[in-house]
């Protein structure tokens, strides 16, 4: 157990509470009608994946049916395509290891082919407590009907988390019991379980998720950025100074980009949700 393991669940187990005031005009929609799903089914065998059992084993299906065939390689910068699941699986599926396919991709496929399957998903950005910490992460998470409630999993490593007696858990969930070191990890990383808990604990502080959850959600007009951030903690503060930090060290081809978002970040707000609006599911 090392000492950054120890510092990092550390600060997971400090910071434990998160706020119980609503934001004003929260609206979070998981849209599974958008016509853009119905070539993702015609293009991909993704029903056939998911299978006919219960919502937690079509979940992890699509898990190990789009680590399997999209398969992260960030080298090189990321690649011109749009953000939805076909874009994504027209430029990778069952290519290899391209330059430009990110943890980030890697969700959305995952997320829009739960949506596609009948199953409430959402992607969610996964963001650590420092700022001068670019190395972020992005996964999704599965309404189980089942279980009632929410199932973080993480397609970019076929992973997922369980208490000691099994049980899948959910974003908030695995926050928690990673901050005490009492948790499993389930799926690939399962040959280097310490090395995976270290790296979500460094990224489970706090959370990014968008308003409608569709066929390229990224591409949605008007669409809302929320965030869940423990009590006490500045997300404002922590995105600008973020923000500050990436345009130091990014290369000059990236720095406009990241100058453009630090615009954004200052001139608009900061919408910070309750935990209850973060598990709503409609």
């Amino acid at each position: 157990m090392s000492n950054e393991y120890l510092l990092l669940t550390g600060a997971l187990r400090v910071f434990d509470n998160f706020s119980q005031s609503s934001c004003d005009k929260y609206r979070i929609e998981h849209d599974a009608k958008n016509p853009g799903f119905e070539l993702l089914r015609k293009n991909y065998p993704v029903l056939e994946i998911a299978g006919g059992g219960d919502c937690f084993s079509k979940a992890k299906n699509l898990m190990k049916w789009v680590h399997e065939n999209v398969p992260h390689c960030g080298g090189g910068g990321e690649v011109d395509i749009a953000k939805d699941s076909v874009s994504i699986l027209s430029y990778s599926f069952g290519k290899g290891r391209l330059p430009g396919i990110f943890c980030y991709h890697i969700a959305i496929v995952f997320t829009e082919c739960c949506l596609a399957s009948g199953l409430i998903a959402r992607t969610i950005h996964c963001k650590p407590y420092s700022p001068n910490d670019v190395d972020t992460h992005v996964v999704s998470m599965v309404y189980i009907n089942e279980m009632n409630k929410w199932v973080l999993f993480d397609p970019n490593n076929n992973a997922y988390f369980t208490d000691k007696n099994g049980i899948a858990l959910s974003p908030l969930e695995a926050r928690h019991l990673l901050g005490r070191d009492e948790i499993c990890v389930c799926g690939n990383p399962e040959d280097e379980p310490d090395w995976y808990k270290q790296y979500m604990a460094k990224n489970l502080f706090y959370f990014k998720f968008w308003s409608i959850n569709t066929f390229g959600t990224d591409l949605v007009e008007n669409q809302k950025v929320y965030f869940l951030a423990p009590l006490g903690f500045d997300t404002k503060d922590r995105e600008i100074a973020y923000c500050d930090y990436a345009i130091k060290i990014s290369p000059d081809e990236y720095t406009k980009d990241w100058e453009d978002y630090l615009d954004i970040v200052r001139e608009q707000p900061i919408i910070t949700v309750s935990e209850e609006q973060f598990l709503r599911i409609t």
